[in-house]
């Protein structure tokens, strides 16, 4: 790497340290690093997946969800650099990952007891979000509400308990 892709690299790993847990930070440096091998190498660099790599996507979102810090500074505050992210878009990209790994023909690793929690809290997540009383937040205009609402502070509570069941190794 030159000097300045070293910077750039280090910036980008201070950001995601100041945003995400360690194991989750390290997990993204993997993947830039593997993405740059291939485009010097033009060849695939051997992946050997984890379960952690099975889920990052799962696992990311998750945390989102569970982490009411992180909705107030990026969904309410809309700070940098996650400026964009909105509960809509956490909750979407969450469903879209949750229902593929969810998918009976899909063969991803998981307990049971794994497999019920996130049924459970994809059911959660789509009930709240069907629900009237649910504050209209397409382009995040209603995050702060949503944010302290008892009832998304119930999923916040619950999704900490599914977000540490889907970190185990094992």
């Amino acid at each position: 790497m030159t000097p300045e892709e070293l910077i750039a690299e280090e910036k980008e790993l201070q950001e995601d340290r100041t945003i995400y847990p360690p194991f989750l930070v390290e997990e993204f440096r993997k993947g830039r690093e593997e993405i740059r091998m291939e485009e010097k190498t033009g060849s695939s660099v051997a992946f050997e997946p984890t379960k952690i790599t099975d889920f990052l996507q799962l696992i990311r979102t998750t945390w989102i969800i569970s982490n009411k810090d992180y909705q107030e500074r990026f969904w309410v505050r809309q700070e940098l650099p996650m400026r964009g992210d909105t509960f809509s878009e956490s909750t979407m990209t969450f469903e879209d990952t949750a229902e593929g790994i969810l998918d009976p023909y899909v063969s991803i690793r998981m307990t049971k007891k794994q497999r019920a929690m996130l049924t459970q809290l994809f059911h959660l997540v789509e009930d709240y979000k069907n629900d009237r009383d649910t504050p209209c937040s397409r382009y995040g205009e209603k995050d702060e509400e949503i944010v302290n609402d008892p009832r998304w502070d119930k999923i916040r509570v619950y999704t900490k308990d599914v977000y540490q069941e889907l970190i185990i190794e094992g």
